[in-house]
């Protein structure tokens, strides 16, 4: 099996109505430099939909986006090109969950009164913004950074 068909199998399982993902696919069928890593075992369509996706969300603004082909197309081109590692990916316990997305999970939220007081102190600084950016906070009119 070539890259070729593992992409053309893939995209058989995908929803057939989904014609942006079907066109992305149809961009990256003709890209025959990119043909080896479509064998890439961490690398799926539907991991790519879902990258994709959000980048594309990062890009919105009240509910609006609008993204040229061209940059779908791009973005499709460095799923592919650039390892998962360094796209932030995570692959070990979900194909489409990305790191920066990925929240732990509580096993307990009781904590004792103490602890909560405690953390409550602490969270009670001043805080300045800076116009260097980010927050400074001050405690005991000492500049902490």
């Amino acid at each position: 099996m070539n890259g070729f068909d593992k992409l053309k199998e893939e995209i058989e399982k995908q929803d057939p109505n989904d014609y942006a993902l079907k066109d992305t696919v149809n961009y990256l069928l003709t890209r025959k430099d990119l043909e080896p890593k479509y064998l890439n075992e961490e690398k799926s369509v539907e991991q790519m939909r879902h990258f994709i996706k959000n980048k594309g969300n990062k890009h919105s603004h009240s509910g609006w986006c609008y993204i040229n082909d061209n940059v779908v197309f791009a973005w499709a081109v460095m799923y592919y090109s650039l390892p998962n590692s360094f796209l932030k990916i995570d692959t070990k316990n979900d194909n489409t969950t990305t790191t920066k997305n990925k929240k732990t999970p509580t096993t307990n939220n009781i904590v004792s009164l103490e602890e909560a007081k405690e953390r409550l102190e602490k969270k009670k600084g001043n805080e300045q913004l800076s116009i260097f950016g980010g927050v400074k906070q001050w405690n005991k009119k000492k500049l902490i950074n």
